[in-house]
């Protein structure tokens, strides 16, 4: 038995980041316009000439209406493109569907190989749309008058055989990941955001919901919620955005905090081996120190914003998943004003998110922030002992220094002395030598001038060792005492 539904409906919502804020003032991004230039493709993939031509980033326009058919089908479809810009990005919202009515006649069910069709080169899975801030893919079709009151059971068989229609390659199909009842209808979530880890951030993820309609009526609230639906798609999408950012800078983060505790050890091996209370650091020792507060301040430099990253990230996700909350309040009121019927379970479904999920990516973030804040606590401490140490050893040698130069001076006020009282007492023996030497008998002036010469020799050598060595003594007494 082939397996039919009736008016099938993909809806491609994507988000990319068109600008940010930074301090040098220039928000801009890199490749703003390609959500556009991959819808373009799309178009082309599907044989359409038309394509959107978008400039101006605070754009407002009507969405974009073209009638055609698949190619290689005879089956006609349309397909509604609404690009618009929300906040700092863009929003596409792709629209392709069987008609319900041709001619104001009820267009026949079709093959659930209609979504193998429409997804040729698997041009809306997020590899080929790749656009920055995810996208989410909802397919809606309308369940076959036999099967209106089948178990949820035997419409999940049905779900996920048009999702191995949309996506034959069983490695690329997201599993099963919640199942409920929205505006009345069963719908199912496929996703696979438990695969998002630390090895694999960069991994597309793929958001796929179908949702299959028993009544008219849930078909005519989501059209009418439309474009809360588009803002509530776009809120989670940045929340995984941001966990998947996240996943990264703790990453970094942790390298960051393994090279600091490997310059701490290597710190701390030096310190043990050239600090003792008898010994001063050398001039390249002091050089050495002041590298490593070097390295370790640049160290902390970009572990702190890495860290601040990571509180970013965090406050993303908390800011986005109230919007999100928020978002499902509007649309509950939105139904409340249009029909006494109470709407208020039938949103639970998309609450399992925000209970669940971003819960647990908050907590998360804050788990590696409370591991990663040992990381700056220690950097300040090794900062704090190298430039302790250093003012200490650079005190110690100047205080060395300027003891060194005293003895210095000492040693220098004593030859002087010592040598002034050699000369002086040489002098004096020397002119006093005459009278001695007549006195004795001696009248060979050459005789006379060389014992003269000779005696004030030994009489300056004997007063300049004796000056010397009561300074030494003098010096030694005092170096004692203190």
């Amino acid at each position: 038995m082939i397996e039919k539904v009736y008016a099938p409906n993909l809806h491609l919502f994507a988000f990319h980041l068109c600008k940010v804020l930074r301090d040098d003032g220039n928000n801009r991004v890199e490749n703003p316009q390609k959500l556009w230039d991959n819808c373009n493709q799309i178009l082309e993939k599907l044989h359409f000439s038309e394509r959107l031509n978008l400039v101006d980033e605070t754009f407002e326009i009507s969405p974009i209406k073209i009638v055609g058919k698949l190619p290689n089908s005879e089956i006609p479809i349309t397909v509604r493109i609404y690009p618009q810009c929300l906040y700092d990005s863009y929003a596409l919202a792709f629209n392709l569907r069987r008609p319900e009515e041709e001619s104001g006649k009820k267009t026949e069910e079709v093959s659930l190989n209609f979504f193998r069709e429409i997804n040729r080169d698997q041009i809306f899975l997020p590899k080929f749309v790749d656009s920055s801030l995810g996208q989410t893919l909802l397919i809606t079709a309308f369940i076959p008058e036999e099967l209106k009151q089948s178990s949820i059971e035997d419409l999940e068989n049905l779900a996920q055989k048009c999702l191995e229609e949309f996506i034959p390659n069983n490695q690329q199909r997201p599993p099963l990941q919640n199942q409920g009842e929205l505006f009345g209808s069963p719908i199912f979530e496929y996703d696979n955001l438990s695969q998002i880890n630390l090895d694999s951030s960069d991994i597309h993820y793929c958001h796929i919901l179908i949702w299959l309609f028993r009544e008219h009526q849930s078909s005519e609230d989501f059209i009418d919620c439309y474009s809360e639906f588009i803002d509530l798609f776009f809120y989670r999408n940045k929340v995984i955005t941001a966990y998947q950012q996240s996943l990264k800078q703790y990453e970094k983060a942790f390298n960051y905090y393994g090279e600091i505790e490997g310059e701490i050890k290597s710190l701390n091996k030096f310190l043990d081996l050239n600090i003792t209370d008898k010994s001063f650091l050398k001039e390249e020792e002091l050089k050495s120190l002041k590298q490593k507060l070097k390295v370790l301040s640049q160290q902390d430099f970009t572990y702190s914003q890495t860290l601040r990253n990571l509180k970013h990230y965090r406050n993303t996700i908390a800011i986005n998943s109230k919007n999100y909350q928020q978002t499902l309040k509007t649309i509950q009121r939105k139904l409340k004003e249009k029909s006494l019927i109470n709407y208020s379970q039938n949103l639970d479904f998309f609450l399992a998110f925000i209970d669940q999920d971003s819960q647990y990516f908050q907590e998360r973030i804050n788990d590696q922030l409370n591991y990663f804040v040992e990381g700056s606590t220690l950097v300040d401490r090794a900062i704090a002992s190298i430039r302790g140490i250093t003012e200490i050893e650079q005190t110690e040698n100047q205080l060395g220094q300027e003891k060194r130069e005293k003895e210095n001076n000492y040693d220098l006020q004593i030859t002087i002395l010592a040598v002034g009282t050699g000369m002086s007492a040489g002098g004096i023996t020397a002119s006093s030598s005459g009278l001695l030497l007549s006195q004795n008998s001696i009248n060979s002036p050459v005789k006379n001038f060389e014992i003269a010469l000779v005696l004030s020799f030994i009489v300056a050598l004997l007063s300049y060792v004796f000056i010397f060595v009561i300074g030494k003594i003098v010096k030694y007494l005092k170096k004692k005492k203190t």
